[in-house]
């Protein structure tokens, strides 16, 4: 798939456009204006952010960078810097809070993506990050440059997603130094919705910041007056920031970009094996990253990330998309709102397969985030093996769950015409609709149309091919690959960013820090 040129897939899509093309909501803002699932009392909230204020205060958080640990410093925190830790008292918290915008918008280069996030607003991005991919004629393999494209093309085509989320799968083919440059160029080539930032170095988040710019026609200090980007820093649990992390939340804040910051608390492994204890230090590790970010930019967007879970106490395995994961996303949804701040959460599952366990996990975490007011959800598409595997038909088989939560999420309008009482009387006891007007003329839209589900019988069924789900989310990976049309982009932004690349690999790119 990925050897065809760009101009043969959008003659091939156009044919099979003709033969009848892959179903689809049409791109808009989902919005979620039901009531949010609370689990915990107020009481019980407030005693959370209780102990992750004592947890900052007397325990503190150790943090590699000097930088952050001087800026910390400045406002009054007590510093160490012999061991790198770091105490905040509550009011230098509590301040921080105040200053956290509750809505962002996200303007990519093709501005009619404009994605908000925060409020009632909610965002679906791509998978992020696994070094392998999967599809079930070609099996598992190390991820590509090529296989990173055809995601982001899915991506693209796909209306449901909103946001790129990085490398849908790791390129390994290509150096680590460089491979930051080649991922940026393809995300803002292949696709013009909301970008990522690798914040893996100071260096490479630069190098991504200015690409971006180019691909909004921009400056530096122009692209840092709007949001257009975003980045997950992953806090070190129990309690620290890592030299990349803490510089990225330095960059994204200093540059006016959000940043989701997520620890990766795993009750039993790195917090204590009690829903409680996780979530009182996955708190404090978020509310010293707002800190940290409020100091350096007053009003820099910031997420709540929240991802925890706990481990198999048996394997010490994380325990992706099960019951106690959902109490972790609802009780962060509690502590989001308290706060005033957008939430992400995340579609994980640990399934090493696209099979009934894959969707199991995965509607369960697409669930409890979306009631919890998730904001944002990271890995929404095509997460397998616990971020070990991107899975193609994975990828298709998410499409078909947020598809049908976005429906979900549309409010039901109950008045004179739909209650149909008219058409009710005409039909009388006895009857049946199909031949009514309303039924006629809105037989394609009355009612939503699944892409993997099939109402078929067995007999349909099996004339059709007899393919189960992931056969049938295979079938369709391939058909929108074949009607993906790449979205335009003027040709001296093109240039310029080719430009960047060839310049910045003659430079050596971005080694690690």
């Amino acid at each position: 798939m990925s050897a065809r040129s760009d101009g043969a897939r959008t003659r091939r899509g156009s044919e099979r456009r003709r033969a009848g093309a892959i179903h689809q909501l049409p791109r808009r803002q989902i919005i979620n204006r039901y009531p949010r699932l609370a689990i915990v009392s107020e009481d019980e909230i407030e005693a959370l952010h209780q102990a992750s204020l004592r947890l900052l205060s007397e325990v503190g958080v150790k943090c590699y960078l000097p930088e952050a640990r001087s800026i910390l410093n400045r406002a009054g925190a007590l510093v160490d810097d012999a061991t790198m830790r770091v105490r905040l008292g509550r009011e230098l918290v509590e301040h921080a809070l105040t200053t956290v915008p509750p809505v962002i918008e996200l303007v990519p280069r093709n501005a009619q993506n404009s994605t908000l996030i925060g409020g009632d607003n909610v965002a679906f991005a791509t998978v992020l990050g696994p070094p392998n991919c999967s599809d079930i004629e070609r099996g598992r393999r190390s991820g590509t440059l090529a296989d990173h494209d055809d995601f982001l093309r899915l991506a693209q085509f796909f209306n449901i997603i909103q946001l790129i989320g990085g490398s849908p799968v790791e390129p390994l083919d290509i150096e680590v130094r460089f491979r930051h440059l080649e991922a940026t160029r393809s995300m803002l080539t292949l696709t013009d919705k909301v970008p990522y930032v690798f914040c893996l170095s100071r260096q490479r988040i630069h190098d991504v910041f200015e690409m971006c710019a180019i691909a909004r026609g921009e400056d530096l200090e122009q692209f840092a007056r709007r949001p257009g980007v975003f980045s997950i820093i992953n806090t070190n649990s129990p309690l620290q920031y890592d030299l990349a992390m803490a510089t990225g939340v330095i960059e994204m804040a200093r540059f006016g970009q959000p940043t989701l910051i997520t620890p990766f608390i795993m009750a039993g492994a790195t917090a204590p094996a009690t829903v409680a204890a996780g979530m009182a230090m996955n708190n404090a590790e978020i509310l010293f990253g707002v800190t940290l970010a409020q100091l350096v930019r007053p009003g820099a967007p910031v997420l709540y990330g929240n991802a925890a879970k706990n481990v198999d106490l048996k394997t010490g395995a994380p325990a992706y998309g099960l019951a106690e994961s959902y109490r972790f996303t609802h009780i962060g949804g509690q502590l989001a709102r308290r706060y005033r701040m957008p939430l992400r959460s995340s579609a994980f599952c640990a399934s090493n397969l696209p099979d009934a366990a894959a969707m199991l996990e995965g509607v369960g975490a697409i669930w409890a985030a979306i009631t919890a007011g998730a904001n944002l959800l990271m890995h929404g598409a095509g997460w397998l093996e616990g971020g070990l595997c991107s899975s193609f038909e994975k990828f298709v088989l998410d499409v078909e769950v947020l598809q049908n939560m976005a429906v979900w999420l549309k409010p039901v309008t109950v008045d004179a015409e739909t209650l149909a009482l008219d058409e009710i009387a005409e039909v009388g006891p006895g009857g049946h609709f199909f031949g009514t007007a309303r039924t006629i003329a809105t037989f394609e839209t009355a009612f939503h149309q699944p892409i993997i589900s099939t109402t078929q019988n067995y007999g349909a069924w099996l004339e059709a091919g007899g393919l189960d789900a992931t056969r049938r989310a295979h079938r369709l990976y391939r058909q929108a690959l074949a009607e993906y049309e790449p979205p335009a982009i003027a040709d001296d932004i093109r240039e310029a960013l080719d430009a960047f690349v060839a310049r910045r690999t003659g430079e050596g790119g971005a080694p690690l820090d």
